[in-house]
C-alpha cells in the first residue's frame, strides 16, 4: 500500500498538477427538532390551558462558538390563531472540560394576542449543573433557574429544576416553580420524555411528549 501511494504521488508530479486535498470538515452546523406534548410548560406554567400544542425548531452552530434558532409552537390564551414564535442569537465557549458560558438574547413573538418581549440571558454550565439568570426587558423582571441532568442508565436521563422570578419593583411578588423531567431517548433522532411541574401561584402541572431531531 505505502509503494502505491508513492508511486501515485511521483505520478501526479511528473504530470504537473497537485492531486485534490480532502475536504476540510465544515465549521457549520445547521439541526431540527419537533415536539408533539401534552402541555406547553414555560416556567411552571401552562400555555396551552393544559392542552396538546405542536412545537418545532431549527438551530445554527459556528464551531467559534457563535448560534442562532428559530422556534415555534401552538398556544393558548384567548385568541383566534395563536403562535407563538422565538428567535435568538449568542456565543458561548469552554472555560475548561467543567466549565463553560453562555449568553443570548431572545425575542419573543405571540402572534395574534400580542405582549411580545426580549430576554437577555447569561448561563454556565458548572460540573454537570447548569445555571442562568435572564432578564425580561418588557416586563422588567429577573428569572433565575438551576437545572441538573442525572445519567439514570445510557439513555434515561432525570432533570430536576429549581426557578424564581424576581421582578424590579420592589413591591412586586417573587414567584417560584419546581420541576422534574424523566428523558427516554430510543435513539439519535426519536425519543419521548415526561414531567412534573409546581409552580408557587399556580397549580401543578404534567406533561409527556415525543421528539424528534433531524
Amino acid at each position: 500500500m505505502m509503494k502505491r501511494t508513492i508511486s501515485a504521488s511521483l505520478l501526479a508530479l511528473s504530470l504537473g498538477y497537485t492531486a485534490p486535498t480532502l475536504a476540510q470538515e465544515s465549521p457549520h452546523s445547521f439541526s431540527g427538532n419537533a415536539a408533539l406534548v401534552s402541555n406547553y410548560l414555560f416556567r411552571g406554567v401552562t400555555l396551552s390551558d393544559d392542552k396538546p400544542a405542536l412545537q418545532v425548531g431549527g438551530d445554527y452552530e459556528h464551531a467559534s462558538g457563535f448560534y442562532a434558532g428559530v422556534w415555534g409552537s401552538s398556544y393558548d390564551n384567548g385568541g383566534d390563531t395563536e403562535v407563538e414564535v422565538d428567535w435568538w442569537g449568542g456565543y458561548s465557549f469552554a472555560i475548561n472540560d467543567d466549565i463553560s458560558l453562555d449568553f443570548s438574547a431572545t425575542r419573543y413573538y405571540y402572534y395574534d394576542v400580542g405582549g411580545h418581549t426580549t430576554e437577555y440571558k447569561a448561563a454556565a454550565d458548572l460540573y454537570g449543573a447548569n445555571v442562568a439568570a435572564h432578564y425580561d426587558v418588557t416586563l422588567k423582571s429577573w428569572y433565575f433557574e438551576a437545572n441538573y441532568d442525572f445519567a439514570l442508565a445510557e439513555a434515561l436521563t432525570l432533570t430536576p429544576h429549581a426557578g424564581i422570578v424576581r421582578p424590579d419593583e420592589d413591591d412586586a411578588d417573587s414567584a417560584y416553580d419546581l420541576g422534574v423531567t424523566l428523558d427516554y431517548g430510543f435513539n439519535d433522532y426519536l425519543g419521548v420524555f415526561a414531567g412534573v411541574v409546581y409552580h408557587e401561584e399556580e397549580k401543578e402541572a404534567y406533561v409527556v411528549g415525543v421528539t424528534a431531531s433531524f
